[in-house]
């Protein structure tokens, strides 16, 4: 399902976003009970995200939509610089509480993304699970923002899911697959779209498509778009074979783009 509302705002659902949301709903929540700033115990996603941006400690970072500051916590703790954005006051709080209680000093700013001011520069941005809970207008202001607020040659991370060809086609080929040869049938909608506020905060769900003609309104001219799941990275012979081929867009889930000013 493709869900593309140009009438509602981040702003608009901002109530969704409480500490129940993040403790409770939101990728990571497990690991971050035992997070001690880590690499080892950060959530495999961010681990994957900051390999792919080549993160290192020399870098200034910056990260939009940081929820619980995981990844900030950890940068600043290295010897990094890290700043994290979110404008939920709960995920700013949390992200707070933890960086306190690691002894780390990192700055959390609790405010849209729109609103951070353009005084200085980073080397690197990630925004993960980020893009899909902006409306459409707000992707588009979104990536000028954040080209404004890279250094020439910085890089910014984006991650999203879903992927909504893997929603519209491939979920289907594959409950009938799992039809024809008598095997489990799979429910008619995936597990993760029938929580209560799924449809409230996926304002702009992408695909490969999507995300390409984004980026190609500019500002950025550099960028390559990845199929980054989790689900098919332990899946040996086949799960290359699936990365490989047209077949990614129809099976894989997550996606991602590193663009470079």
């Amino acid at each position: 399902m493709e869900i593309k509302r140009r009438n509602i705002r981040s702003l608009d659902v901002i109530n969704i976003y409480d500490s129940n949301y993040f403790l409770n709903t939101v990728d990571g929540y497990v690991e971050f009970n035992d997070f001690n700033g880590e690499f080892s115990r950060l959530f495999r996603r961010y681990q994957m995200n900051i390999n792919l941006i080549d993160l290192t400690t020399t870098d200034k970072y910056l990260e939009f939509g940081c929820g619980r500051g995981e990844i900030v916590i950890y940068h600043t703790l290295r010897g990094g610089y890290g700043v994290g954005v979110d404008f939920s006051s709960d995920a700013i709080q949390l992200a707070r509480q933890k960086a306190q209680e690691l002894g780390c000093n990192c700055r959390f700013i609790n405010c849209s993304f729109a609103d951070v001011p353009e005084e200085e520069v980073f080397d690197k941005i990630i925004a993960s699970e980020f893009i899909e809970h902006i409306s459409v207008d707000e992707g588009r202001a979104f990536l000028r923002k954040a080209y404004n607020l890279l250094k020439p040659g910085g890089k910014l991370l984006i991650y999203t899911h879903p992927n909504t060809l893997q929603r519209r086609y491939g979920y289907n080929l594959l409950r009938i697959y799992k039809l024809i040869f008598g095997r489990k049938l799979l429910p008619k909608h995936q597990p993760d779209t029938t929580g209560e506020h799924y449809l409230s905060y996926h304002l702009n769900e992408q695909n490969y498509i999507t995300l390409n003609k984004l980026l190609k309104e500019r500002p950025f001219e550099k960028y390559k778009i990845l199929y980054t799941d989790d689900n098919f990275s332990d899946k040996g012979l086949i799960g290359k074979i699936i990365k490989g081929m047209a077949l990614r867009h129809l099976f894989c889930t997550g996606l991602t783009v590193v663009a470079e000013k």
